[in-house]
């Protein structure tokens, strides 16, 4: 089943996605890549639409990002969501992870979390950060988290 969206909104599976990370990097193994999970939301009348993105970047050399849209017909209040923003990141680090590390591809991971020490995202920060760190992920806010609140938010 082809869950994600390329940039170009074409269907692609995850393992399709798996490949063309790993031909992405070897493609030039000799740059440095980070790879970024994250998941922002919005509630569009009593659902919630929440988009996860995938990133590869070959820093200062380009990237490639694949996405996914889930909506819930669940009303859910801001901290809920954000929970489940971080749920859902957690969740596809943890695959797509578990499928790279295998390949022995050099690349740096990070989980992008869309909330911000300004605002009502502010008094979940330490909760969530302490939840993505504990499955040993590095994990970043805003402003540097811009999978989730630049990427997965145009997406909206």
């Amino acid at each position: 089943m082809k869950e994600f969206k390329t940039a170009k909104g074409e269907s692609i599976s995850k393992k399709e996605i798996i490949n063309l990370i790993k031909n992405f990097i070897l493609e030039k193994p000799e740059y440095n890549y980070k790879l970024f999970i994250g998941t922002d939301s919005e509630t569009r009348g009593n659902l919630v639409e929440f988009i996860s993105v995938i990133v590869i970047h070959r820093v200062g050399y380009g990237a490639r990002y694949f996405w996914k849209k889930i909506i819930s017909k669940n009303n859910l209040d801001i901290y809920s969501r954000l929970w489940q923003e971080a749920i859902l990141s957690l969740n596809l680090s943890q695959k797509i992870f578990k499928f790279l590390i295998g390949e022995q591809l050099k690349f740096d991971f990070e989980v992008h979390l869309d909330l911000g020490t300004n605002g009502k995202s502010r008094s979940v920060i330490k909760e969530l950060i302490n939840l993505i760190k504990s499955y040993g992920f590095e994990v970043k806010i805003k402003p540097q988290s811009y999978a989730a609140s630049k990427i997965a938010d145009h997406l909206l």
